[in-house]
């Protein structure tokens, strides 16, 4: 695995997680933001979520960053990238259980799968690299 694939893979995954959060922010479809989008719930008095937006948006920073740390041949990209990649497996694995929950959140399933295996295999291949 060259470094240029694990560095678009990065960045594709940063972008798809920016993309489909900052989407469903301003849709709202799945949102209760009757108390103002800051302190937006789930339905039904669900957990508040700008402290997970807060964890996703910051993922999704440091995998474009990592990416280009990567591509340009930084010193620090390298680094940034571990730290990026290893909160993509956490966010992806951990959100699973939100995606498998109910079935109409299943299509979500398919890239956090996708990010925790990717994430994994990068990792590898950037020990290897």
């Amino acid at each position: 695995m060259r470094v240029s694939v694990i560095a678009v893979f990065m960045a594709v995954m940063g972008l798809g997680i920016a993309w489909i959060w900052t989407r469903d922010i301003i849709t709202a479809e799945r949102l209760d933001i009757s108390a103002g989008r800051l302190r937006g719930r789930e339905p039904g008095a669900g957990s508040l979520l700008l402290p997970h937006w807060i964890a996703e948006f910051g993922t999704a920073g440091l995998l474009l960053m990592g990416s280009i740390g990567l591509l340009v041949e930084a010193g620090w990209g390298r680094s940034l990238s571990f730290v990026a990649l290893g909160a993509l497996v956490y966010t992806s694995t951990n959100s699973l259980g939100w995606a498998l929950a109910e079935r109409e959140r299943l299509p979500y399933a398919v890239p956090m799968v996708a990010g925790a295996a990717g994430g994994i295999a990068a990792i590898v291949g950037l020990f290897i690299l």
